[in-house]
């Protein structure tokens, strides 16, 4: 069977190291990290709107349009990934940088 639009979104949302695999109400579905929030594929998606629903812990669930989310969590992983770059020379990796070197230290990791 063929995955509908929101089914696909899922998949390349999975792909993002801020998300994890999921299984909701028999859906595949990913779990955001740092927030908890799971994004379940919309079961009404017939005609491959690509809505998706998120499913926020212990408050309400929302539909979101999948293609804007997705691009938004594009753009969170993309931060992540040049904050956490130790060549860059910018405050907020350079700081990224000194706090992990810390807490190896600190912690023996």
């Amino acid at each position: 069977m063929e995955l509908t639009k929101s089914e696909r979104i899922v998949r390349a949302l999975l792909q993002l190291e801020q998300f994890s695999d999921f299984t909701s109400e028999g859906m595949e579905s990913a779990v955001h990290m740092l927030s908890g929030v799971v994004v379940i594929p919309h079961i009404h998606d017939d005609d491959d709107q690509g809505l998706l629903i998120l499913k926020f812990p212990g408050g309400p669930q929302v539909e979101v349009i999948g293609d804007i989310y997705l691009r938004l969590q594009i753009a969170e992983s993309a931060a992540h990934e040049i904050h956490l770059d130790e060549t860059n020379k910018s405050p907020i990796a350079i700081r990224s940088n000194e706090l992990f070197e810390h807490f190896e230290r600190k912690y023996d990791l």
